[in-house]
């Protein structure tokens, strides 16, 4: 596949209890009502002969899953330079809610071929403390990376980063042995994504002090420090797609969402008519 030009992908790979075609057919429909000057957009799900039908609407490449040897569905990341029809791709979790214009983030993106989210905010805008799930992180001095958004160029120095990403997937029992309190956890994209930053000789890889990209992350324990769903603890409405209120505050930030049961048929509706 030749790669061309910059855009946006997400992976979107159903699961018995998630369907994640409709989480990012949300995310899309939400990059589209917020942003002026619009990036292509790719999706990679199970089946797009078999996917749901709204997505070849705001998708501009809908791709099947390939037939890659992977542990878990997270693997198929590892793959994110053979999935992508970009040279320059901005990757997007499809849990992401986006609540304003991103376009003048790029020339921060472009500043390297491997750009990750290091900077993370609460529902005020503020940075926040992650510790609670990052300890592991912290103790080994691992990068501290996100890859909910993250940019990366096609070039070699990148292939063979996420080559080293896939070694680690497929050897993730001896690979965690070198890391201290992983012996719990299963091979996940930010994990081994932090570890392969490890391994190389350029201790840039991983550090962003930019503060873009970045996103108001709600998950337990970092945005509101208990066990409930963001949106069951707070007050929040959206005006409009440009207008995501929590608490009082607009989010100045992309925000993930993190709790699935968030993406309703209702919340849908309502980009939809935006668009």
């Amino acid at each position: 596949m030749t790669k061309n030009g910059i855009g946006i992908l997400t992976f979107a790979l159903n699961s018995e209890h998630v369907d994640y075609e409709k989480l990012a057919y949300l995310m899309a429909i939400s990059y589209i009502a917020t942003n002026k000057h619009k990036l292509p957009l790719a999706v990679v799900v199970n089946d797009r002969k078999n996917c749901l039908q709204k997505l070849h609407n705001v998708f501009d490449h809908v791709i099947t899953k390939k037939d890659f040897e992977c542990v878990n569905a997270m693997h198929h990341e590892s793959h994110l330079l053979d999935y992508t029809p970009f040279a320059e791709t901005i990757k997007i979790e499809s849990d992401m809610l986006l609540t304003g214009d991103i376009y003048h983030w790029i020339k921060h993106l472009r500043l390297m071929d491997l750009c990750f989210t290091n900077t993370i905010y609460g529902f005020d805008n503020q940075t926040c403390n992650d510790y609670f799930y990052r300890k592991y992180i912290y103790q080994n001095n691992l990068p501290n990376i996100y890859n909910g958004f993250m940019y990366v160029r096609y070039c070699e120095y990148t292939y063979n980063y996420f080559d080293k990403v896939n070694f680690i997937f497929h050897n993730w029992n001896d690979e965690k042995k070198n890391f201290r309190m992983f012996d719990n956890f299963e091979p996940s994209t930010d994990f081994a994504m932090a570890m392969a930053c490890h391994y190389t000789n350029d201790i840039k890889l991983g550090v962003n002090p930019t503060g873009v990209p970045g996103f108001i992350h709600a998950k337990p324990w970092v945005s509101h420090n208990n066990n409930l769903s963001w949106h069951e603890y707070f007050n929040w409405s959206i005006v409009d797609p440009n207008t995501v209120i929590v608490e009082g505050v607009k989010a100045k930030w992309p925000i993930h969402y993190y709790s699935k049961d968030f993406c309703t048929d209702k919340i849908i509706q309502q980009y939809e008519q935006a668009i």
